[in-house]
């Protein structure tokens, strides 16, 4: 008699879990940009997340070996602070909704990396399924040149905040099996939560604070997306990755694309029916590339059984 796999379903609880917070994160920025930079919005994230991390797992920073040092200051750049400046940059410049579809190709650049920096062997299918997803981006991005080619160099910047995602997400998967999920999110904070808090008070937001009227309102929006969206999302996260893997890690972003075009729509942003052909070929790339890796799990889990 079969039986229900509590890591299995754990691991799906996680990606419905993330995907409603990480899709909500844009709309998020959008409104945090009514009072602050996207510098000051990406540092604030970041600084709220450490000190918010720091304050639940303090006694995790004895973990703290130089061997992994470099790694952690990887994962601290890479996942977090990096990313956190470039998709409000994008968002102040591109409806949020559509920077969600673009946020959908990390599965694509994931495979990619693994390809060239760990050596990851891929199929045919894995290659078209990069091809498709490229194409769905393309779609994306082209038709706003007939309005503005600023538009074209601002998605870059989601783009290239995915391929930081990429590589944090390959770091993750093969350098820190000796640490749980809450230390890595600590100890890779360590690295950048003081620089970020050190550059929110070198600028205006103490003035910004006392003369803007929403400034408390939009700095609420920024507390959820530095508490929910980076912490503790990053802790169940981090601990996602170990229980199901990289590639299924990555694959939270089939569902954060829907869940910021909803958001997008409800805040009465202009999306077409060309933004959902780009997504649906995103996410069949997405899908594609993922397929082999279900098939051998599949596969295994007959023998096993």
């Amino acid at each position: 008699m079969k039986t229900s796999n509590p890591s299995n379903a754990l691991a799906w609880l996680l990606f419905i879990v993330l995907a409603l917070i990480w899709g909500s994160s844009f709309i998020l920025m959008k409104y945090g940009l009514r009072s602050f930079s996207y510098s000051q919005i990406g540092m604030l994230r970041v600084a709220l997340a450490f000190w918010f991390t720091l304050a639940i797992a303090f006694n995790r920073l004895k973990l703290l070996r130089w061997k992994d040092a470099l790694a952690l200051l990887g994962v601290g750049l890479l996942g977090n602070a990096i990313p956190y400046l470039l998709f409000p940059l994008a968002v102040s410049k591109l409806d949020s909704g559509i920077v969600g579809v673009l946020n959908s190709t990390v599965p694509i650049f994931t495979l990619l990396i693994g390809l060239v920096w760990f050596k990851t062997k891929i199929g045919w299918p894995s290659v078209v399924g990069i091809f498709l997803g490229l194409f769905g981006v393309l779609w994306l991005l082209v038709p706003g040149l007939e309005v503005d080619p600023a538009t074209l160099y601002y998605g870059l910047f989601p783009i290239l905040a995915t391929v930081c995602y990429a590589i944090n997400i390959n770091i993750l998967a093969t350098k820190f099996p000796h640490l749980d999920s809450l230390t890595i999110t600590l100890l890779s904070l360590v690295f950048v939560g003081i620089p970020a808090t050190a550059y929110v008070l070198s600028t205006d937001f103490i003035q910004i604070m006392q003369n803007d009227p929403l400034a408390w309102t939009n700095l609420g929006y920024v507390a959820i997306l530095g508490v929910m969206g980076t912490s503790l999302a990053a802790i169940m996260f981090n601990y996602l990755i170990k229980i199901s893997g990289s590639l299924f890690g990555a694959s939270v972003t089939y569902a954060i694309p829907v869940v910021a075009l909803i958001w997008g729509l409800i805040d009465g942003e202009s999306i077409g029916l060309h933004h959902f052909f780009g997504m649906l070929a995103i996410l069949t790339g997405v899908y594609i590339i993922n397929y082999r890796k279900r098939l051998r799990q599949k596969k295994a889990a007959i023998l096993t059984e």
